[in-house]
């Protein structure tokens, strides 16, 4: 009897147990099949996403710079010179800019540019040409043919090169017939380089690109011809549907295989069409099948051996279940106090951040945690000062830092018996500390205590870690639900170390009581002699301009007028770095204002202008002038030769040239070793020697031509060469 009912309690836990588990194994097998499939196609479909990105962004741009090179004055005019093909200065300059157009993308193969008036090709490999020697001919006699412009084409010769070209005809403007061609070829291996490699990640067989003509462009394709995959049908289906993305077509192709098809079609027109093959899902998911069948075989036989263990052991239930229950009573308990302090910390960081969403049970939280409801609060911030200037610390080590600053005020406030309250870590990683006082304590009382703790914090601090710190100490309230505005007022509080940077402990109240609002202007003229200092390369004269900046911006008392003042003046070196033949973007780079903004402090602005920033500018402008000094140099000089027969300025030469007259004053000094006056008295002096040697002018001819009156030549020759004209014609004649 009792073996047959302890039989059936085996048969009924076995199938108890068989039953369940093999539902949830088919459940799961249908759904892991289905979210396979999908997970395959997502991952088509985010390739074939970045595939697009890539390929229209870099078409569009090398539109936007052949149009931009199309549209440039000199292009225009070559049409309208009477001896173009004669005119190998403007063809360099045209060469010069589309050099600089190619060598700025890497993915232009060539830039070639034809004048059928002219009959010549400019090319950016073969520079000057004729059409009839140039290798591109059939390509352009194959746009003259078509008279088609303004899209891409692959052209005979460019495509044998590898080479997808873009044809815009010249002039862009012009209406009828064409003059000229201005042809960007695009190099198609490069392309097809970074389409291999977002290519690999995907599991589809093939992805193809085309153009709103259903051309292919690009096509990648592991075995046949892409038309095998895309027959009519199914392109039918793509280029007929409203939506620009989708995944849910499935086709076949002649051989009757099945296919997932995903495509993305961009503004341009071009489609991306994606083949994910379905035998090819099948194959990568036949490991859920086996899986899923190993999976349930395991569950079965652990759950039948667990029910047979569990059936023999069901005798002493009760015992078993105290047990259990025992245990989990204590692990609860252990876990429960171990978390009440950190509960607690994120309470009071939720109150002083002004996250709190609950505030109809803050005091049923309040005493649930032991926190005090009936005192009067105040909140004290800790801020380490020079962190980043500490070279015994990384700027990794920073937690463990404040965690040593938060042990420490947690050890004065627990040996301090008439300071009670809590130290705590706010959101930004700072020491915060909460202190409470019974109500009847009077305010002066309260205010000595506070600054009492502040000042052993610092000098805890100061002979421990031998490090600096400011605290901010708030206002005093009667409500544990102010907390956060006396912690804002504490954070205020260490803002005013900008204008009080000889105070350490910075209470609001005082600061407040203080700070009266005062008119205040901007240094301008205190600017503009630290960029023109910087401007002529003289940084001890920055400096020191730098210096009355920062003390000239002490009268605001605010620390909003104070740092968007040093952003103004940044903003105003950036701009400056436009006259010396600079670009912006290279000093933006460096996400200058963000770095700007941690620095609290008069003395930490002035440092990080003086150390990162104007060496960095002496850097660029130094690389500016080692691209384009020596050009400028070349271009003065051939100015001041051109014009030797009239006075000269320093301002008529640098407007000339557009640069500032500061800037070419420098470029003279560094390139020639001597003053802009000097070298154009030392040019004048030249010519006049070559007349008076070469030339039967008299003096005062000679004098008129090198733009000087008879005195001040007689003058200036005798003073350079210590003899007459007079003499030298005699002497060297």
């Amino acid at each position: 009897m009792k073996s047959n009912y302890f039989n059936r309690l085996v048969c009924f836990a076995c199938l108890s147990v068989c039953l369940p588990i093999m539902l949830a194994g088919f459940v799961y097998y249908q759904y892991s099949m289905k979210g396979g499939i999908v997970s395959l196609q997502e991952n088509n479909e985010t390739s074939l996403g970045m595939i697009e990105q890539f390929t229209e962004k870099i078409m569009r741009d090398m539109v936007d710079r052949s149009f931009q090179l199309a549209l440039d004055p000199s292009v225009a005019e070559s049409f309208n010179a009477p001896d173009y093909s004669n005119d190998y200065v403007s063809q360099m300059e045209l060469l010069r800019k589309m050099s600089l157009e190619k060598y700025q993308n890497k993915l232009i193969g060539e830039i070639y540019y034809y004048n059928r008036s002219a009959g010549l090709v400019l090319s950016t490999d073969a520079g000057h040409q004729p059409l009839e020697s140039f290798r591109y001919k059939a390509d352009i006699e194959k746009l003259e043919q078509d008279a088609t412009g303004g899209q891409w084409v692959y052209l005979p010769t460019g495509q044998a090169n590898g080479f997808l070209s873009f044809a815009l005809r010249l002039p862009t403007l012009a209406s009828g017939e064409a003059q000229g061609w201005l042809v960007t070829q695009a190099d198609v291996a490069q392309i097809n380089k970074y389409i291999s490699g977002v290519y690999a990640l995907a599991s589809s067989q093939t992805m193809v690109v085309l153009d709103e003509q259903h051309r292919p462009l690009f096509q990648m394709t592991k075995a046949y011809d892409f038309k095998r995959y895309v027959n009519g049908s199914i392109l039918q289906a793509i280029t007929s549907g409203s939506s620009k993305d989708g995944h849910a077509l499935k086709g076949t192709d002649a051989e009757g295989e099945s296919f997932f098809y995903s495509y993305k079609k961009s503004t341009s027109g071009n489609v991306y069409i994606s083949i994910l093959p379905y035998r090819l899902v099948m194959e990568k998911l036949s490991g859920i099948r086996w899986t899923t069948l190993i999976a349930v075989l395991a569950l079965l036989a652990v759950g039948i051996l667990l029910a047979l263990i569990t059936l023999r052991r069901a005798y002493n239930p009760i015992r078993q279940f105290v047990d259990y229950l025992t245990k989990e009573k204590a692990r609860l308990g252990e876990q429960l106090d171990r978390s009440v302090p950190p509960l607690i910390e994120r309470l009071l960081q939720q109150w002083l951040a002004g996250t709190y969403s609950h505030r109809p049970t803050l005091f049923e939280e309040s005493r649930k945690y032991g926190i005090p409801v009936d005192g009067i609060y105040v909140t004290l911030l800790v801020k380490v000062e020079n962190l980043l200037k500490e070279t015994r610390f990384k700027p990794e080590d920073k937690p463990i830092l404040m965690f040593a600053v938060t042990n420490i005020m947690n050890e004065l406030l627990a040996g301090t018996p008439q300071v009670q309250g809590y130290v705590l870590h706010d959101h930004q990683g700072q020491g915060t500390a909460i202190l409470y006082f019974k109500r009847n304590t009077a305010q002066a009382d309260m205010m000595a205590q506070t600054m009492q703790f502040a000042q052993s914090i610092q000098a805890s601090i100061r002979h421990y870690l031998k490090l600096r710190v400011s605290v901010g100490i708030g206002k005093f309230y009667p409500h544990i639900a102010d907390l956060h505005i006396s912690y804002q007022e504490a954070k205020l509080a260490l803002q005013y170390r900008l204008c009080k940077e000889e105070e350490t402990i910075l209470c609001i109240g005082e600061l407040e009581e203080m700070h009266k609002q005062t008119a205040f202007r901007y240094p301008r003229s205190i600017e503009q002699s630290i960029v023109e200092a910087l401007s002529i390369g003289n940084l001890p004269e920055a400096r020191a301009a730098l210096q009355q900046f920062i003390q000239a911006l002490q009268p605001s008392g605010s620390f909003a007028i104070s740092s968007q003042s040093c952003c103004m003046l940044l903003a105003a070196i950036i701009a400056s770095l436009e006259d010396k033949g600079g670009r912006t973007p290279e000093m933006l780079e460096y996400n200058l204002f963000d770095q700007l903004r941690t620095r609290e402090t008069r003395a930490e602005m002035c440092e990080w202008f003086n150390e990162m920033l104007f060496p960095l500018y002496e850097k660029i402008a130094d690389d500016n002038y080692n691209k384009s000094g020596k050009l400028i140099a070349q271009k003065a000089s051939k100015y001041i030769m051109d014009n030797v027969s009239r006075e000269i300025s320093l301002a008529e030469c640098a407007d000339s040239l557009r640069i500032t007259p500061a800037y070419l004053s420098r470029v003279f000094k560094k390139e020639f070793g001597w003053s802009f006056l000097d070298y154009v008295t030392e040019c004048k002096m030249n010519e006049a020697r070559r007349l008076l040697s070469a030339t039967d002018q008299n003096i005062s001819q000679i004098a008129q031509a090198i733009g000087y009156s008879h005195r001040t030549f007689n003058r200036v020759f005798q003073r350079m060469l210590k003899m007459s004209p007079s003499d030298y014609r005699t002497q060297y004649r």
